[in-house]
């Protein structure tokens, strides 16, 4: 949302293609950033279309300032910034639910193991008190 705003807040206040140049090549830096930490996550494996994606936008926003046209390239830099970001967030929750699932398999496991010790104690008691009445 935040990049949404800077993006029609720069395309009022730029408009001059040197300006628009300079944002294009910075955006496309941000994406860049973006795409190395999404990577850093793991996001090529659990998130790889989103990471793909980010991937060859990057390549094409290159190609478009290769080719003179700084305001596609920054569109799709910005796209390329935000679908790296996808990945990103994607791979963390994936992670994160990995983490959950595991917990709760140990937690599954902790309340069996109680259950089966409290048996365990009920017997026991259940043996001395039969052994203290005899």
């Amino acid at each position: 949302m935040r990049w949404a705003i800077c993006f029609i807040a720069m395309t009022m206040v730029l408009g001059c293609g040197g300006e628009l140049q300079q944002l294009a090549v910075e955006t496309m830096q941000n994406a860049n950033v973006a795409i190395t930490s999404a990577d850093a996550v793991g996001a090529q494996e659990s998130a790889g279309t989103p990471f793909r994606a980010a991937e060859e936008m990057l390549g094409t926003a290159e190609n478009a300032m290769d080719a003179g046209d700084a305001e596609r390239a920054y569109r799709l830099a910005l796209r390329a910034y935000l679908h790296a970001r996808i990945a990103t967030e994607t791979a963390i929750a994936l992670r994160e639910e990995a983490v959950v699932e595991e917990a709760q398999a140990q937690l599954t496991l902790t309340e069996e193991n109680v259950a089966e010790v409290r048996q365990r104690l009920q017997i026991a008691r259940e043996e001395f008190d039969a052994l203290r009445s005899d």
